[in-house]
C-alpha cells in the first residue's frame, strides 16, 4: 500500500519531462523537496519521537527504488541526507544531536552531504588525509573532499577526518564531524558529471575551518565504526536504487516494443526482442529478491556484510545490463535525448561505482567466504 501510494505521488509530481528539465537547467528541485517533506518521505525509517514516521530499511528501500525509477536526480537529492547522514546521527548521535537535527531533517528544514572520498583516497578510505586538530574545545580542519553530492545545497557536511596522525592501523585514527557548510574557510566547487545534473556533485576544501567539539559524532577516533556500520545499509539501499533504474529501463523498453512496428508487427513479437525482454524482467525480480534478503538479515540482527555486497554487485551490474539492452531495443531512438532510454543508461553506470566499486565489493565477498 505504501509503495502504491508513493508511486502514485511520484507519477503525479515527477513526470519524466520534469526530470529532464531540472537536469537540463542543473537546478535543485527545492519545491519538490518541500513536497517530499509534506508527503512524509523525509521521515521514513525514523522513530516518531524525533519527528519521523517509523518504519525501517524496507520502507527506505521502497522509497529509493521508486525515486530511482523516476530519475537519479531524486536519489541524489534524497539519499545523502536521509539514507546515510540521518541514519548515522540516529545510530551514533548524542540525544542532544538527535533532537537538534532529526526533527528538522524530517520537516525538510535541513539537508546534509557526505564528506568521505578525497582526491587521492576513494577505495582506500582508511588512509584519508583531511585532518582535524583539537585546540581546546575546537577542531581545526584542513584538507579536501571530492564527490560530495549536494554540498552546495546542504546545511551540513558529515565529514570523516583524521584526528590521530600516528594511529596503527590507520583507520583507528578517524573521526566524524558535523560541519556547517557556512563555516569560514570552506570552499565548494561544482563538478560536471554524466547524469543527475540537478543535484551537483562537488569538491569541498577546508582551510583552517573551526568546528566545536560538540559537533563530533560518536567518539573521537571511532569514526571507522560509524562508516562501516552504515556502509552495509548504504549498499542495500543502493541495491534498491538499482531495482528502480532496472525496472524503469525495462518497462520503457517493453512499452516501446509493444508500440513500435517493423515488418508488419510489433517488434516485441520477434523472438530475439521477446527473449531480451524476458531476461530483463527476470533480472528485475532477481535484483529485488537478493536486495530484500540482505535487508531482512540486517533487520533481524544477522550478519549481512556479505549479502549487502552481493546484492550491490548483482543489482548494479544487472541494472547496467538491462539499461544497455533497453538502448539496443530502441535502436537509433535510444540515442536521442528526448527518449528516456539514454537517461537510464547514463544513470545506471554510477551504481557500479559509488559507495565502493564492484571490485571492492568482490573483495569483501571473497573475505567473507574465507579467502
Amino acid at each position: 500500500m505504501f509503495q502504491a501510494t508513493l508511486r502514485e505521488f511520484l507519477q503525479r509530481e515527477v513526470p519524466s519531462s520534469y526530470v529532464r528539465e531540472i537536469d537540463r537547467k542543473e537546478e535543485f528541485p527545492w519545491q519538490l523537496w518541500e513536497k517530499f517533506a509534506d508527503f512524509g518521505l523525509l521521515g521514513v525509517g525514523m522513530p516518531e519521537e524525533y519527528g519521523g514516521n517509523g518504519g525501517g530499511l524496507v520502507e527506505l528501500a521502497i522509497v529509493l527504488e521508486e525515486l530511482a525509477y523516476a530519475g537519479a536526480s531524486l536519489v541524489y537529492a534524497y539519499a545523502p541526507t536521509i539514507g546515510f547522514c540521518r541514519q548515522a546521527i540516529l545510530g551514533f548521535g548524542t540525544e542532544e544531536q538527535k533532537r537538534e537535527y532529526l526533527p528538522r531533517i524530517a520537516a525538510g528544514k535541513l539537508r546534509f552531504a557526505m564528506g568521505l572520498s578525497e582526491p587521492n583516497h576513494g577505495s582506500d578510505l582508511a588512509t584519508l588525509e583531511t585532518t582535524a586538530r583539537l585546540e581546546g574545545d575546537t577542531y581545526i580542519v584542513n584538507g579536501s573532499k571530492i564527490f560530495t553530492t549536494g554540498a552546495d545545497t546542504s546545511d551540513y557536511i558529515l565529514t570523516v577526518v583524521r584526528t590521530d596522525l600516528n594511529a596503527k592501523p590507520a583507520h583507528k585514527g578517524l573521526s566524524v564531524l558535523i560541519i556547517p557548510t557556512n563555516s569560514p574557510g570552506i570552499t565548494i566547487r561544482k563538478l560536471d558529471k554524466l547524469a543527475g545534473q540537478a543535484v551537483h556533485t562537488c569538491e569541498v576544501f577546508f582551510d583552517d575551518v573551526r568546528v566545536p567539539r560538540s559537533q563530533l559524532l560518536h567518539e573521537e577516533n571511532k569514526g571507522w565504526y560509524v562508516i562501516m556500520r552504515h556502509l552495509d545499509e548504504e549498499r542495500m539501499l543502493m541495491s534498491a536504487q538499482c531495482i528502480g533504474t532496472a525496472r524503469g529501463a525495462y518497462e520503457y523498453a517493453l512499452k516501446y516494443a509493444k508500440e513500435r512496428e517493423q515488418f508488419g508487427q510489433p517488434i516485441g513479437k520477434f523472438q530475439v526482442i521477446g527473449h531480451m525482454l524476458a531476461d530483463m524482467a527476470t533480472g528485475v525480480e532477481l535484483c529485488r529478491l537478493i536486495t530484500y534478503y540482505a535487508i531482512w538479515r540486517k533487520e533481524n540482527g544477522l550478519p549481512c556484510s556479505k549479502e549487502a555486497s552481493m546484492a550491490r554487485v548483482f543489482a548494479s551490474e544487472t541494472a547496467m545490463k538491462i539499461a544497455t539492452q533497453a538502448m539496443q531495443i530502441l535502436g537509433g531512438y535510444s540515442y536521442m535525448m528526448e527518449y528516456e532510454a539514454q537517461r537510464y543508461f547514463r544513470e545506471a553506470k554510477l551504481w557500479e561505482i559509488a559507495g565502493g566499486t564492484n571490485q571492492i565489493q568482490r573483495n569483501i565477498i571473497a573475505k567473507e567466504i574465507g579467502l
